[in-house]
Protein backbone atom coordinates (compact mmCIF):
# COMPACT_ATOMS: atom_id res chain seq x y z
CA UNK A 1 0.00 0.00 0.00
CA UNK A 2 3.18 2.59 0.83
CA UNK A 3 3.94 2.34 -3.22
CA UNK A 4 0.47 3.53 -3.97
CA UNK A 5 0.90 6.35 -0.83
CA UNK A 6 3.50 7.61 -2.41
CA UNK A 7 2.41 8.39 -6.18
CA UNK A 8 -0.01 11.53 -4.90
CA UNK A 9 0.70 14.55 -2.41
CA UNK A 10 -1.28 13.15 1.02
CA UNK A 11 -0.98 13.08 4.83
CA UNK A 12 -0.17 9.88 6.07
CA UNK A 13 -2.17 8.36 8.73
CA UNK A 14 -1.14 5.37 10.75
CA UNK A 15 -3.73 3.15 12.43
CA UNK A 16 -4.15 -0.49 13.40
CA UNK A 17 -7.66 -0.41 14.80
CA UNK A 18 -10.10 0.97 12.33
CA UNK A 19 -12.76 0.62 14.96
CA UNK A 20 -11.54 3.49 17.29
CA UNK A 21 -13.51 6.28 17.61
CA UNK A 22 -10.45 9.15 17.76
CA UNK A 23 -8.80 7.81 14.60
CA UNK A 24 -12.06 8.30 12.85
CA UNK A 25 -12.75 11.83 13.94
CA UNK A 26 -9.19 12.49 12.82
CA UNK A 27 -9.82 12.06 9.60
CA UNK A 28 -13.06 13.67 9.70
CA UNK A 29 -10.64 16.81 10.93
CA UNK A 30 -8.60 16.04 8.11
CA UNK A 31 -11.20 15.88 5.56
CA UNK A 32 -12.54 19.11 6.78
CA UNK A 33 -9.98 21.04 5.97
CA UNK A 34 -9.79 19.48 2.17
CA UNK A 35 -6.76 17.56 2.50
CA UNK A 36 -6.33 14.30 1.41
CA UNK A 37 -5.29 11.36 3.32
CA UNK A 38 -3.91 7.58 2.99
CA UNK A 39 -4.48 4.94 5.10
CA UNK A 40 -1.43 2.58 6.38
CA UNK A 41 -3.37 0.03 8.64
CA UNK A 42 -0.90 -3.03 10.07
CA UNK A 43 0.52 -3.49 13.97
CA UNK A 44 3.53 -1.34 15.32
CA UNK A 45 5.71 -2.14 18.39
CA UNK A 46 4.75 0.49 21.10
CA UNK A 47 8.78 1.13 21.56
CA UNK A 48 9.05 1.75 17.80
CA UNK A 49 5.86 3.93 17.52
CA UNK A 50 7.15 7.61 17.10
CA UNK A 51 9.80 6.03 15.33
CA UNK A 52 7.46 4.84 12.49
CA UNK A 53 5.30 7.83 12.39
CA UNK A 54 8.39 9.67 11.57
CA UNK A 55 9.72 7.54 9.27
CA UNK A 56 6.15 7.71 7.74
CA UNK A 57 6.26 11.26 7.69
CA UNK A 58 9.43 11.46 4.93
CA UNK A 59 7.51 8.62 2.86
CA UNK A 60 4.27 11.05 2.68
CA UNK A 61 4.88 13.89 -0.22
CA UNK A 62 3.32 16.16 2.11
CA UNK A 63 5.62 15.68 4.46
CA UNK A 64 3.26 14.63 7.31
CA UNK A 65 2.15 11.85 9.20
CA UNK A 66 -0.77 11.21 12.50
CA UNK A 67 -0.43 7.74 14.01
CA UNK A 68 -2.85 6.51 16.35
CA UNK A 69 -2.63 3.16 18.81
CA UNK A 70 -4.68 2.73 21.20
CA UNK A 71 -5.11 6.32 23.09
CA UNK A 72 -2.16 7.43 22.04
CA UNK A 73 -1.97 9.83 18.89
CA UNK A 74 1.28 11.42 17.44
CA UNK A 75 1.68 14.08 14.58
CA UNK A 76 5.18 14.14 12.96
CA UNK A 77 6.50 16.24 10.47
CA UNK A 78 9.16 15.60 7.80
CA UNK A 79 10.97 19.15 9.17
CA UNK A 80 11.18 18.21 13.24
CA UNK A 81 13.86 15.84 14.75
CA UNK A 82 12.74 12.34 14.95
CA UNK A 83 12.13 12.18 18.96
CA UNK A 84 10.00 15.74 19.03
CA UNK A 85 6.92 14.81 16.69
CA UNK A 86 4.49 18.35 17.16
CA UNK A 87 2.33 16.17 19.08
CA UNK A 88 2.72 13.12 20.94
CA UNK A 89 -0.39 13.02 23.18
CA UNK A 90 -2.59 10.30 25.35
CA UNK A 91 -6.76 10.91 24.69
CA UNK A 92 -9.48 9.29 26.13
CA UNK A 93 -12.29 7.64 23.80
CA UNK A 94 -14.65 10.50 24.93
CA UNK A 95 -12.56 13.13 23.85
CA UNK A 96 -13.22 13.15 20.24
CA UNK A 97 -13.76 17.25 19.94
CA UNK A 98 -9.56 16.78 20.64
CA UNK A 99 -8.80 14.10 17.98
CA UNK A 100 -10.97 15.91 15.41
CA UNK A 101 -8.75 19.02 16.45
CA UNK A 102 -5.54 16.96 15.46
CA UNK A 103 -6.65 15.90 11.70
CA UNK A 104 -7.51 19.34 11.70
CA UNK A 105 -4.35 21.09 12.40
CA UNK A 106 -2.48 18.13 10.15
CA UNK A 107 -3.55 19.78 6.93
CA UNK A 108 -3.67 23.08 8.17
CA UNK A 109 0.36 22.63 9.04
CA UNK A 110 -0.30 21.53 5.13
CA UNK A 111 -1.78 24.61 4.31
CA UNK A 112 0.37 26.46 6.94
CA UNK A 113 -2.56 27.94 8.69
CA UNK A 114 -2.92 28.60 12.42
CA UNK A 115 -3.69 25.79 14.43
CA UNK A 116 -6.23 24.99 16.33
CA UNK A 117 -6.31 24.76 19.86
CA UNK A 118 -6.46 21.16 21.15
CA UNK A 119 -7.12 21.85 24.82
CA UNK A 120 -9.77 24.15 24.43
CA UNK A 121 -12.61 21.74 25.58
CA UNK A 122 -15.41 21.02 23.56
CA UNK A 123 -19.16 21.64 25.12
CA UNK A 124 -20.08 17.96 24.31
CA UNK A 125 -16.90 16.38 25.89
CA UNK A 126 -17.39 18.45 28.46
CA UNK A 127 -21.27 17.57 29.17
CA UNK A 128 -20.28 13.67 28.66
CA UNK A 129 -17.59 14.09 31.34
CA UNK A 130 -19.89 15.48 34.00
CA UNK A 131 -22.16 13.16 32.99
CA UNK A 132 -20.11 9.84 33.45
CA UNK A 133 -18.28 11.96 36.97
CA UNK A 134 -22.72 12.06 38.12
CA UNK A 135 -22.64 8.29 37.37
CA UNK A 136 -19.71 7.40 38.79
CA UNK A 137 -20.77 9.68 42.22
CA UNK A 138 -23.94 7.81 42.15
CA UNK A 139 -22.44 4.22 41.80
CA UNK A 140 -19.78 5.26 44.72
CA UNK A 141 -22.94 6.63 46.88
CA UNK A 142 -24.93 3.35 46.40
CA UNK A 143 -22.70 1.24 47.81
Amino acid sequence: MVNEVLDRPSILVYVENEQESLFKEILAGIEEEGIPYDLIKKPIEKKNFVEKIYSLCHKSRMGIAVGVQESTVVLHYNKLKEDKPLLDIKLNFYEKGKARKIGSNAARLYKAMPFKDVNESNEADVELIEKISAAVMDILKNR
